[in-house]
């Protein structure tokens, strides 16, 4: 009987402890949260640089997963990257006529833009972050326009949108 009560008890404990390691946390770099995507191919809107996001088509691995956001400060519509994800931002070669992205949110896009470079002379009525800046911080600043927003340009403010807001501050990584 002891050899029994014993038997049942090791599989018990065994059964815990496999239950226990198969459990993975999301570590999956497709898994969602808030991810950056370079763009495949899209088109634009009226001769402008306006992505149409009905034609946008993502690369299939994201460029910055959920792990590389530090945090967002919402009001400064910034997001703190890991020193890793500033490395192969860095790593680009960006054209003057900007590199397309998009931001989605559990893969669910939210808003596209162009990292524009602050060298180019080019002006842009739309979503921009300038991958230049980075050299000093770890902070994507998310603009409206480059230079800036231009007089009677009216650009879609989705930057904090609520999905977005709610994954950073379900995992304490939301700025207000």
């Amino acid at each position: 009987m002891k050899r029994q009560i014993l038997f049942f008890t090791l599989l018990v404990v065994l059964h815990f402890i496999f239950a226990a390691c198969g459990k993975k946390e999301n570590t999956d770099t497709n898994s969602g949260g808030v991810e950056l995507y370079l763009l495949d191919s899209y088109k634009t809107t009226n001769s402008s640089y306006q992505i149409d996001e009905g034609t946008i088509v993502t690369k299939s691995q994201p460029l910055l997963t959920y792990s590389n956001f530090l945090f967002y400060d919402s009001s400064k519509y910034t997001f703190h990257i890991s020193d890793a994800a500033k490395a192969t931002i860095k790593d680009m070669d960006f054209s003057v006529h900007g590199i397309a992205f998009a931001i989605k949110a559990n893969n669910v896009l939210i808003y596209s833009g162009y990292f524009w470079p602050s060298y180019s002379s080019a002006s842009c009525s739309w979503v921009v972050i300038d991958p230049i800046m980075l050299g000093s911080g770890n902070e994507l600043n998310v603009e409206l326009g480059y230079p800036g927003l231009i007089e009677g340009t009216v650009i879609p403010d989705k930057r904090n949108d609520q999905r977005i807001l709610d994954i950073f501050a379900k995992d304490n990584k939301l700025i207000k």
